[in-house]
């Protein structure tokens, strides 16, 4: 599943964008800004740089994307690296890679720390948590 819009502007809401050449994005995928494209996301992602989730799933011919862009306001169900626990809550992540949050249980301060859990969803080996992405939309520190 990846990353879905539970609340905030309703999941139908997209902007296109074009895309780095070459490569296949699935629905749910995270994506960043990289240079004047989007890519999909990895762990180096940061609040200067995270864009929004794709709403449809491309191929490697395809040159743009629907995405549904963070905005304040926004609650996102998202899947974790490990089981998660009360411990993860009100702490800031990073990306494990486009399509899963990397809990390990410490709060990340820098800019890599791009999602905040705000819940947990479901049974700990679910893996998912529901939060928000912080999102500076500025490309300076």
């Amino acid at each position: 599943m990846a990353m879905r819009l539970v609340a905030g502007f309703p999941d139908n809401y997209t902007v296109e964008g074009t895309v780095t050449a070459g490569t296949a994005i699935a629905a749910g995928d995270v994506l960043v800004i990289n240079g004047n494209v989007l890519a999909r996301a990895s762990s180096a992602a940061t609040i200067h740089t995270v864009f929004g989730v794709a709403a449809e799933t491309i191929t490697t011919a395809d040159s743009k994307i629907k995405v549904t862009p963070f905005c304040q306001g926004q609650l996102w169900e998202v899947d974790t690296a490990s089981n998660t626990d009360a411990t993860e809550l009100y702490e800031s992540m990073v990306l494990t890679d486009h399509d899963t949050v990397n809990n390990t249980d410490s709060d990340v301060t820098g800019d890599t720390g791009v999602f905040f859990c705000l819940g947990l969803i479901g049974a700990t080996g679910d893996k998912k948590l529901l939060g928000e992405f912080t999102r500076l939309q500025s490309t300076s520190t």
